[in-house]
């Protein structure tokens, strides 16, 4: 999907806690370098360990990944949350000034790590998760508040228009509501006459294997949409899926 940082830029509560996070681990990692004597070995671990976990969350949130890998960073940020814990005991009862600094600098970063588990920890349709665009069942895609708005309003567009079920068509789940789901298509061509038109995909989306109504599709196709009434969608594609 491509390295954009704009995406980064949709979601304030990610751009402060991922700056939040950066800074406590730079005030960290300057106090460490100017007392190494006192610092234990493992301490050099962790402080490295959460900047790339810092970093593979920025990585996964600016191509559009997060839903692809929000339950191993979940796993990943429980672990860094336990063992940040355990350093900022041992350096925040220090008798030296600069190791109480670095102390100040892990507490920051553990705030954050609790943030980040209750983020991506929240289900579909909760509060952090319409707010952060995450969702539980790792089927939705993070879309960015402003390609949500464009969607909405291109859906609004057309949602007084009626629809008919047709025989063989499938269902596509929603991202994360009903809301998003009816928006993620666009360049809708309506048959005034059936009452079904024509849709491109905004987004790609893979079908989950166990769900037999379910198709994927992949970004840019084109589909015949035979009613956006619900909260899935029911299509036909080229091929006849």
């Amino acid at each position: 999907m491509g390295f954009q940082l704009k995406r980064l830029f949709s979601s304030p509560i990610f751009i402060g806690t991922l700056a939040l996070i950066f800074a406590g681990l730079l005030v960290s990692l300057v106090c460490a370098g100017l007392k190494v004597v006192y610092i234990e070995a493992s301490t050099w671990f962790v402080i490295v360990y959460l900047f790339l976990l810092a970093l593979a969350l920025l990585v996964t949130i600016c191509t559009n990944t997060l839903h692809k890998y929000r339950l191993a960073l979940l796993a990943m940020i429980s672990i860094g949350l336990s063992i940040n814990v355990g350093h900022i005991g041992w350096y925040i009862n220090a008798t030296i000034g600069v190791l109480q600094a670095m102390a100040a600098g892990l507490i920051f970063v553990e705030i954050t790590l609790f943030f980040w588990v209750l983020i991506l920890g929240s289900g579909p349709g909760t509060y952090l998760a319409d707010l952060c665009g995450t969702g539980a069942d790792g089927k939705g895609h993070m879309l960015p508040m402003t390609d949500v708005a464009k969607a909405r309003t291109s859906y609004r567009q057309t949602i007084n228009m009626a629809t008919n079920a047709a025989a063989g068509a499938s269902t596509i789940t929603d991202y994360y509501s009903s809301e998003l789901n009816q928006s993620v298509m666009s360049g809708k061509l309506r048959d005034s006459t059936t009452g079904v038109y024509k849709a491109r995909a905004l987004y790609a989306y893979d079908a989950n294997p166990d769900d037999p109504n379910e198709i994927s599709i992949a970004k840019d196709e084109v589909m015949l949409v035979i009613d956006d009434s619900g909260k899935w969608w029911q299509v036909k594609k080229d091929d006849g899926t």
